[in-house]
């Protein structure tokens, strides 16, 4: 009506517009007063020329002839008045609204929808029950088999293709509607097509079909990750300075790389751009999930490896499955697990390796027929390297106190070490003995003293060690992975060594001072220690396979008499016991007495007591072999894994996801051992069964790090790989690369995230029984624009049908009336 109005005032508008506001105004110059005057002058003049008229006129014949003639004079003269009507409309301009289709593959996640509403769902998108009724009707149960098992993608291309529905014609109608895919980038994919063109077209008052959009069919959901945040912000960008309506996103919400969605919602905020969301899935479907398998790269034959083994549930409160555990194939370990609620839990499980070798250890639960997806119940594999080497120790001591000779005993009983002595004040005779294990004299040359995988240094005089040999022994550390542990004195460690090298390498700091402060000191006061967090969990410390055992088990051991006096540990290194009397804490903490750090490529370890024999008491040799057995395997692990050769190769992690950046660095070493310093070295990786051809990649020095060299590539397919440098191929370094699989890590819908989105940006949220609404709920919060409109109603052509109008009347009753 306000359109036919308008036109009808010669107004050239848009259709969809309404009057906000009318104003009459007068631009002819002449005055409204005199206007009034001359019609009711012109009225009475009328007036008694129609009373002059024959006798045989009605009253009301006269009277009506009157009026019409007078109201065609005054219209005459509102010609001097030149009238003008002022309005203000309000309307809709017509925008743009793009639609971002979710194309990553966990949109081929087929739900098994056991729910009924789940099920009712999935048939409203399918065309089977009416949209306008919801979920609140009756699903015909031979049309069940066709709605609880739809991939997600085809539930959005049957909604989208639903003539009941009709969303992307009354989406067209209103608005520019331009679609997107998107995964972990954003590809156009069109709008609506004309039948009988090749191209989009926007015609006006055609009837548009769901025919008509082609896009829809050709929706495949293959790409390897969710990039919902990079998206938006990639279309905020592209469309900036266009008219948008909004975003219509379509996904299941499982965000798994680049921007957080959340931040970009309160970008769109800002901007004032609503976003409305069609989430599609299930928000709880059952399904096991296999996380990360936690182990240690190394392990010795026929010693127990403990295994930590994350797994996510969903749906399967109270339920039991069992978790296996293969290493190469067999089966090693097994336990019977029960879920409960939704969310992860960490398992652990133990097994003895019998064989020397590397192999992939992997975690797996038999899936279940109920699952949503199975392929996400195995773990990626985790690289093992079982060993049947013995570590290689030097036990260096001033004399023979009370930990060397319990200390050096262990180690000679443990099959897993190969021990050498020295001790300093020793007579040399004990080293001629047939199998004798000690030597005598520290080791001057760096091949000496390479040999070694661990140095466990006790309460040595420094005035018997040169300069020379403790920068070797620096050396040994940082550059080729060995080990230090040093086993505190209370003459000489570690007060004697300060401002030394040694000093350096320790994880703690301490005061100077060594044989004059020793008296200080008093052994006949018990000294009680505490386990830190740190030294709960470290393995190194571990008294029992169970976490609340071993620290219950510390708790329990007898006191030592003394222990060193040390200030702070340093930043990076971490503390796993303390002393607990509180007049030893510093403004740092509680004193430590055992801390350890990573220094260079190896680790040092700081044993702040000669006590530890004490722990023997009521026990015998268990907690003191099992202590010392795990410290020693722990921190020579580094240099038994061939740390120490000449090339040492290294990366970041061992598995790889196809596409990410590998990070390769090789320190490289002379026949000497001096750093070579050649500008670039050739590396070569290609997949450990022979296969295909090598990949050649440039590796080149990293600035004041003499021989250390660094080359990037990206993770190829994937495959077991090995890499080596040109220079040194009997060294290898492996790698294995897997295809991500980021969609299988969250397969329910993520309905919380969505909606928050949606109520951050002012839009809306739906599911499929309420798709029905999204064209009306865009179009109602879509902006409205107000312009001004002036309309000359004199010379408008409903003025002049006015005057035709009152003239014809008044001729056709006057011929009636039988006047001239």
């Amino acid at each position: 009506m306000t359109e036919l109005l308008l036109k009808l005032l010669g107004a050239n508008v848009e259709n969809g517009v309404d009057i906000a506001r009318a104003s009459l105004a007068f631009r002819g110059g002449f005055s409204p007063g005199g206007y009034v005057f001359l019609v009711l002058a012109f009225a009475v003049a009328v007036y008694f020329m129609y009373r002059m008229s024959p006798a045989y006129l009605s009253p009301l014949r006269k009277y009506t002839l009157a009026a019409l003639r007078t109201i065609f004079l005054a219209l005459i003269l509102m010609l001097l008045l030149r009238p003008v009507l002022a309005f203000t409309v309000e309307g809709s301009v017509r925008r743009l609204l793009v639609m971002l289709m979710d194309t990553s593959s966990s949109m081929q996640i087929k739900d098994p929808r056991i729910d009924s509403a789940d099920q009712k769902r999935s048939a409203i998108a399918k065309g089977f029950l009416d949209p306008g009724k919801g979920i609140n009707q009756n699903l015909d149960s031979g049309k069940i088999k066709e709605v609880d098992q739809v991939a997600r993608i085809d539930l959005v291309k049957a909604a989208f293709k639903n003539e009941k529905l009709n969303l992307l014609p009354n989406l067209d109608r209103e608005f520019e509607v331009d679609a997107f895919a998107f995964s972990q980038g954003l590809a156009p994919i069109g709008g609506r097509k004309e039948e009988g063109t090749n191209g989009p077209t926007r015609k006006k008052d055609q009837k548009v079909t769901v025919d008509q959009f082609p896009w829809v069919d050709n929706l495949s959901a293959t790409n390897p990750s969710t990039a919902i945040g990079d998206a938006i912000r990639e279309i905020m960008n592209r469309k900036r300075g266009q008219p948008l309506a909004g975003i219509v996103l379509v996904t299941d919400g499982a965000n798994n790389h680049g921007s957080q969605p959340r931040e970009v919602a309160g970008l769109m905020r800002q901007e004032g751009l609503p976003l409305y969301v069609y989430g599609v899935g299930i928000t709880r479907p059952r399904d096991i999930i296999m996380g990360s398998v936690f182990a240690p790269e190394v392990s010795f034959v026929k010693d127990e490896v403990t295994v930590t083994v994350r797994v996510r549930s969903q749906g399967l409160n109270n339920e039991n499955a069992d978790l296996v555990l293969n290493m190469g194939g067999q089966k090693v370990a097994e336990k019977n697990i029960t879920f409960t609620g939704d969310g992860e839990q960490a398992v652990t499980l133990h097994f003895i390796p019998p064989n020397p070798g590397e192999f992939d250890l992997q975690a797996s639960i038999e899936p279940r027929p109920d699952e949503t997806v199975k392929d996400n119940n195995y773990s990626m594999p985790q690289r093992l390297k079982v060993i049947d080497a013995k570590i290689k120790v030097l036990l260096v001591e001033q004399s023979p106190r009370w930990e060397f000779r319990y200390l050096q005993a262990m180690l000679l009983r443990d099959r897993r070490v190969d021990l050498q002595c020295l001790l300093m004040e020793g007579d040399i005779a004990i080293t001629r003995g047939e199998k004798s294990p000690y030597i005598h004299q520290f080791p001057s040359r760096k091949e000496d003293l390479f040999k070694y995988d661990l140095i466990i240094f006790g309460d040595v005089d420094p005035k018997t060690v040169s300069v020379g040999q403790l920068e070797n022994l620096n050396e040994f550390v940082s550059r080729f992975g060995g080990a230090l542990v040093m086993v505190a004195g209370k003459k000489f460690s570690p007060a004697a060594y300060r401002r030394t090298v040694m000093e350096k390498m320790l994880p703690v700091e301490f005061e100077g001072g060594g044989l004059e402060s020793s008296s200080d000191f008093v052994a006949d006061k018990p000294v009680h220690l505490e386990l830190t967090a740190a030294g709960r969990n470290s393995p190194m410390l571990r008294l029992s396979d169970k976490e609340e055992e071993s620290a219950a088990l510390w708790k329990d051991l007898p006191p030592v008499y003394w222990v060193a006096k040390v200030s702070r540990p340093k930043p990076a290194a971490e503390v796993l016991l303390v002393d607990k009397d509180p007049a030893r804490e510093s403004r740092f903490g509680k004193m430590p007495v055992i801390a350890v750090q990573k220094y260079g490529l190896g680790q040092v370890m700081f044993v702040g007591t000669d006590n530890t024999w004490r722990w023997r008491k009521n026990a015998g040799d268990l907690y003191y072999t099992t202590l010392w057995g795990q410290i020693a395997q722990r921190v020579s692990l580094q240099h038994l894994l061939g740390v120490s050769k000449k090339t040492q190769l290294s990366t970041d992690r061992q598995n790889y996801l196809t596409g990410d950046r590998i990070s390769i660095y090789a320190r490289l070493y002379a026949d000497g051992f001096e750093p070579i310093q050649e500008p670039t070295v050739k590396g070569l990786f290609g997949l450990q069964n022979g296969q295909g051809a090598k990949s050649e990649v440039t590796l080149r020095p990293i600035p004041e790090q003499t021989g250390l060299y660094r080359a990037e590539f990206i993770a190829p397919s994937p495959g077991a790989y090995q890499f080596f440098v040109e220079r040194d191929l009997n060294v290898p370094l492996e790698f294995n690369v897997a295809e991500p699989k980021f969609e299988l890590g969250e397969t329910a819908m993520n309905e919380g995230l969505l909606r928050e989105m949606t109520q951050l940006t002012g839009g809306a949220f739906f599911r499929e029984e309420d798709l029905r609404k999204l064209p009306e709920t865009i179009h109602n919060k879509t902006e409205r624009v107000r312009s001004p409109l002036e309309v000359e109603l004199w010379a408008s052509p409903l003025f002049y049908i006015l005057m035709l109008l009152v003239v014809s009347s008044e001729w056709v009753l006057r011929k009636l009336s039988h006047l001239k």
